[in-house]
């Protein structure tokens, strides 16, 4: 064989191998470029989602103001204290001095609330069991019931129905509304709507987690995921 043929084959080899590592470098920027407008495509589908969940949470965080406010819970399942003892059924004092011998481990639902002005407020409520209530100020712990203990009022006027009438309240105060039951019964849980009245505005302040938060921060995580992987591939484009 000639020196100018085996030239012109080792020539065509190596011409047929550059070809085939420019068209697999072709085929790996294409793959890279694909799934970086797929990443971006995706980033940017998230974005409405994301502000749309973060509208929800505000919706849902935000207190709620009016001055007739009902809110509805269940105590099933809630956890439970010993309540102070009511002057009804009991014959107790108001506001109570002591705790109840009936009630030694009754569910409970507190609901934090402030008025924007002082005055006479009113609570119903209707429960779907042998209902009691009881108002606090400032602060309500389970552990110790009596403290900072204002009022307590067993069904009234009814069983399925407790609540105040001429409650004076202050403006700016913290108070908070505890649902729950007479004795530890079965009777004693369930659901239950609480409706406030007054002449200012009541605000009920919500828990300070909710689902709506946990949400919004996995998708922001996931956004966060997502602009960082846009990075890497872009880093390699």
């Amino acid at each position: 064989m000639s020196q100018a043929i085996k030239e012109s084959i080792v020539s065509e080899n190596n011409l047929s191998h550059r070809c085939a590592k420019f068209s697999q470098t072709a085929k790996l920027q294409s793959l890279s470029e694909y799934s970086f407008n797929f990443w971006q495509k995706l980033l940017r589908r998230s974005i409405p989602i994301t502000s749309a969940a973060i509208a929800l949470s505000v919706s849902v965080i935000l207190p709620s103001q009016a001055s007739t406010i009902s809110y509805s819970g269940d105590t099933t399942n809630a956890p439970t204290f010993n309540r102070p003892q009511t002057e009804g059924f009991e014959g107790g004092t108001n506001p109570p001095t002591s705790l109840s011998s009936n009630g030694t481990a009754v569910p409970y639902y507190s609901q934090p609330f402030f008025v924007d002005t002082t005055g006479s407020y009113n609570v119903v409520g209707s429960q779907a069991f042998l209902g009691i209530q009881f108002l606090y100020q400032n602060s309500f712990n389970p552990t110790t019931p009596l403290v900072n203990l204002l009022s307590g009022n067993d069904p009234f006027p009814d069983e399925g129905t407790s609540g105040f009438s001429g409650l004076s309240l202050t403006a700016n105060n913290q108070y908070f509304l505890v649902t729950t039951g007479f004795d530890n019964s079965n009777n004693s849980f369930g659901t239950f709507t609480n409706t406030i009245t007054g002449p200012g505005n009541i605000t009920l302040v919500p828990e300070p987690s909710s689902i709506a938060s946990t949400v919004v921060f996995g998708i922001l995580g996931s956004t966060l995921r997502l602009k960082r992987k846009l990075k890497k591939l872009k880093s390699v484009n």
